[in-house]
């Protein structure tokens, strides 16, 4: 409990540098963009994160699984994946040629109207294995205890973006200088580029990741975990993203911009929780069960009440940052940011809870609750979005969103006793172990 206790302070104490620079990036790269550009923006991302969600097989959550699991043997497990992740490489680049170049149509289900297809083809592609890669990386090292490393990795990976935009903006502002909107995607993949190879070097640095001729004694059991966190993670993303195609379809790509700000605003804040659940996973794969009581109630109560603080925040000032910082013409963006600011609170105990099955191995209720989410984010959607816009978007987002929570909430509270004041209900001594400093010397 007090590795926990210092893994989680050094992970929320380096998430405040990160969160701040991860801001900023947004902000430059979406006064960079524009509406239309940032729709553009929106919805490749949204292909693309439904790719790493579906083919890339949920193997970064395997990964740190199995390693910190001392039960397993590291390079046998690193093997494995490292070969079902260049699997999964190829079957995305056959699917996405059948799809783009062989099926009639097909390019618009990935690809905006009016945008180069075989760029974008390209780019999904490639942005495909550096995203997946860099997962993977960032799941050894939490698998690994690595948290120092994963920290700085992590501050690297916002803070380098930031530089990039920061000086292209700069440009445009003062020798005014025009990009193309393509300029932008190539400069986003030399820059992931670059960042994993940082994160490949922060791995082999910790002299504990090597790998094995042994690629099968550990294929049946990661396949297995993987294809059950796929059922869950696959309705988690569509709960959370479906709405993108809705929009673009009945509202176009400069509203679909709109919301996308709206989102990102929104996700800004849930990054600021994702210490406590990255941390939770391994530790609840490698205790014993007498402790998740304990463990789980406190990161759910934490995390409660930093994600009501933030939800306020954004709900409260969104009519003020918004045009300041992102200009005038992403002023739609403010309601459908406040409602959506009311999921925060709800994230907040889905993804605690969600990480509580991942860890005890009892992956169906998520998959049960993402799921669901998912119907009822379509049932709303085409109910709401072609008459309120992104307005309705965020409203079915949000039902859902709670409708989620609420279902992994109680199944997790039977499971180990947990009282609704348990998880509503910060004590003392929650603060006081957030703040106070941990006994142990510095993870090695």
């Amino acid at each position: 409990m007090s590795q926990l206790k210092k893994d989680t302070q050094l992970t929320l104490l380096s998430r405040i540098p990160v969160m701040l620079l991860s801001f900023i990036a947004v902000v430059l790269l979406t006064r960079l963009l524009g509406p239309e550009g940032n729709g553009v923006y929106t919805f490749i991302y949204a292909s693309l994160n439904l790719f790493i969600t579906i083919i890339g097989f949920q193997l970064d959550t395997s990964m740190t699984f199995f390693l910190s699991n001392k039960e397993h043997e590291n390079e046998k497990v690193i093997s494995t994946i490292g070969l079902f992740a260049l699997a999964s490489s190829l079957i995305l680049a056959l699917i996405l040629f059948v799809i783009v170049f062989l099926i009639p149509g097909g390019e618009h289900l990935f690809i905006p109207d009016g945008q180069p297809v075989l760029f974008f083809f390209c780019f999904l592609l490639f942005s495909f294995v550096l995203r997946t890669s860099s997962n993977l990386v960032q799941a050894a090292l939490r698998g690994l205890f690595k948290f120092k490393s994963y920290n700085l990795y992590l501050t690297l990976m916002q803070l380098i973006p930031v530089i990039v935009y920061g000086f292209l903006l700069y440009k445009t502002i003062n020798d005014g200088t025009q990009y193309p909107l393509l300029f932008y995607f190539k400069i986003i993949l030399v820059t992931e580029t670059f960042l994993l190879l940082i994160g490949i070097l922060f791995l082999v640095k910790t002299k504990m990741f090597r790998f094995s001729k042994d690629t099968t004694t550990y294929a049946k059991p990661v396949f297995n975990y993987s294809f059950k966190n796929l059922f869950s993670t696959v309705g988690h993303f569509l709960n959370k993203r479906l709405d993108v195609w809705f929009v673009e379809y009945f509202k176009g790509l400069s509203i679909l911009g709109q919301y996308g700000l709206a989102t990102q605003v929104a996700n800004f804040i849930s990054e600021a929780l994702t210490p406590f659940n990255q941390v939770l996973l391994p530790y609840l794969a490698g205790t014993s069960t007498d402790q998740h009581k304990v463990m789980v109630g406190r990161i759910a109560r934490l995390n409660l009440y930093i994600a009501l603080i933030g939800a306020i925040l954004i709900a409260g000032l969104s009519w003020l940052f918004i045009p300041i910082l992102f200009g005038k013409q992403f002023a739609q963006a403010i309601p459908a940011t406040q409602i959506l600011s009311i999921g925060i609170i709800f994230i907040s105990q889905r993804l605690v809870f969600t990480n509580y099955f991942k860890g005890i191995n009892q992956v169906e209720y998520p998959i049960k609750a993402s799921w669901a989410g998912v119907i009822i984010t379509v049932i709303l959607d085409l109910l709401l979005i072609p008459t309120y816009g992104i307005i309705g978007a965020s409203i079915a987002t949000v039902i859902a969103y709670g409708a989620t929570a609420i279902f992994l909430i109680y199944h997790a509270s039977q499971r180990i006793d947990l009282s609704a004041n348990e998880i509503l209900v910060i004590k003392k001594s929650d603060i006081k172990w957030l703040l106070t400093k941990s006994s142990l010397p510095p993870t090695p």
